[in-house]
């Protein structure tokens, strides 16, 4: 081999091993895992409007007892370190070792619009949430938001929002045909109501709601001299329009003596109500004259 030769495979040589080794690529970016807290805020972000019923001020407001509450229940809401931590980022509040009484309130207000606003259940990967959107005429959504707060919606439907002060599932409604349990309703059935003129006549249902309950809810139970009964969230209004949870022994309701006032534990996941066509709103739930919740528009009152 000539000297050329040589030369030309001692480069070769030395270039090859002058190469630089090929880099790895570097990892991916793991995705956030965000806590279930965090995870409702994201849903929040992306839901303008979202519903809940406040404790504080369903079915009557207190004055004072948000205030009283929030400072009652601060030291357990605090213990709960990721939705604490949660709620402090989302009000820019620092964390501290103590919190005037206007930021414990603000911090209260939080926790119960977590714990009311959005029901979440472990599913593969994330959370399987329900959400309620607008009051009155809004929407119920449905669907899955994984660790990384990746939202994909399953159902999205109309939904007629409000509290619960609706009736108890198996109310017997009267109708033309015979008593019905008030949760087998739908728009298009008729039922008993009042005209104008106080008379009654058969109306079109134009409307029905259900309406989810928190947990630990209780209803009031309210029975009659003649025997009548009902079961219901005691914003319910009367025939005459006074909330059915502001009655007590000895008042008058539809032409009979209240006899007995209770509160009892509702096992059931909503209540239930309806509005007939008409001026009145009116309708019979057990035999007992009771207005709808979902009426718009001033009361004709009914005594």
């Amino acid at each position: 081999m000539g000297h050329t030769a040589v030369i030309i495979a001692l480069i070769v040589v030395l270039s090859l091993t002058w190469l630089p080794m090929a880099c790895p690529a570097p990892p991916p970016t793991p995705e956030p895992i965000h806590s279930p807290s965090e995870l409702k805020y994201i849903l929040f972000s992306h839901f303008e409007g979202v519903f809940f019923c406040d404790p504080d001020y369903y079915p009557v407001a207190r004055e004072g007892q948000e205030e009283k509450n929030a400072l009652e229940q601060f030291t357990v809401i605090k213990s709960d370190s990721s939705e604490f931590m949660a709620i402090l980022v989302h009000l820019a509040l620092p964390d501290k070792a103590d919190y005037t009484t206007q930021e414990k309130v603000l911090i209260y207000r939080e926790h119960k619009r977590l714990a009311g606003a959005v029901q979440m259940n472990v599913s593969a990967g994330g959370y399987r949430f329900t959400l309620r959107v607008g009051e009155g005429q809004g929407s119920r959504v449905e669907g899955i938001i994984n660790y990384a707060g990746q939202i994909s919606i399953l159902t999205n439907e109309p939904s007629i929002n409000s509290c619960p002060i609706c009736l108890s599932k198996g109310t017997l409604i009267d109708t033309p045909s015979g008593p019905k349990p008030i949760e087998e309703f739908s728009v298009g059935m008729d039922v008993w109501s009042l005209d104008d003129s106080g008379r009654r006549v058969a109306a079109k249902v134009i409307a029905v709601s259900l309406s989810q309950i928190p947990t630990q809810f209780r209803l009031s139970r309210l029975t009659l001299g003649d025997g009548r009964a009902i079961t219901a969230s005691p914003g319910h209004p009367s025939g005459d329009g006074r909330p059915l949870g502001e009655l007590i022994v000895g008042d008058m309701l539809d032409g009979a003596l209240v006899i007995s006032v209770g509160s009892v534990h509702y096992d059931y996941k909503a209540t239930y109500d309806l509005l007939p066509a008409g001026a009145s709103g009116l309708y019979w739930a057990n035999g007992i004259l009771l207005r709808s919740t979902l009426r718009v528009g001033p009361v004709a009152i009914y005594r």
